[in-house]
């Protein structure tokens, strides 16, 4: 009986440290993603958003980064384009151009992401005012 808990003393350790570790490990890829985009639009207007993506352990992941548009509360996927990578595969950056609509508040709402090995690697929040 004392072995039995022992092993079941050792299951529960190794369980909380898969529990704990796991994330770092994750978020060890390093990988960062920046959108930017104008500092306001026409409602309606074509605007450009450049995505910037930081990868500096060379992640291998998908070809094509996703744009995902504040509609009703909710993001939802609007696009997905490819990523133009540097020789070194550290860094890459793409460019969409998407119809800007307006959000709650008159404001545009932009996200990006990128899918790797390691997960999804969210952008920052875009929010374009729209006059």
């Amino acid at each position: 009986m004392k072995h039995f808990k022992s092993l079941a003393l050792f299951v529960v350790i190794a369980a909380l440290a898969v529990v704990v570790i796991a994330p770092a490990a994750f978020a060890s890829a390093g990988v960062s993603l920046k959108l930017k985009g104008p500092s306001s639009a026409a409602n309606g207007a074509t605007i450009k958003l450049t995505l910037t993506i930081k990868n500096p352990k060379r992640a291998d992941g998908s070809s094509v980064a996703y744009i995902l548009q504040n509609s009703n509360g909710h993001l939802r996927w609007i696009g997905e384009k490819g990523i133009t990578w540097n020789a070194a595969h550290t860094s890459g950056t793409v460019v969409f151009n998407v119809k800007a609509k307006a959000s709650a508040m008159g404001i545009a709402k932009y996200k990006s992401y990128w899918m790797h090995p390691m997960g999804n690697t969210y952008s920052n929040a875009l929010n374009i005012p729209l006059n």
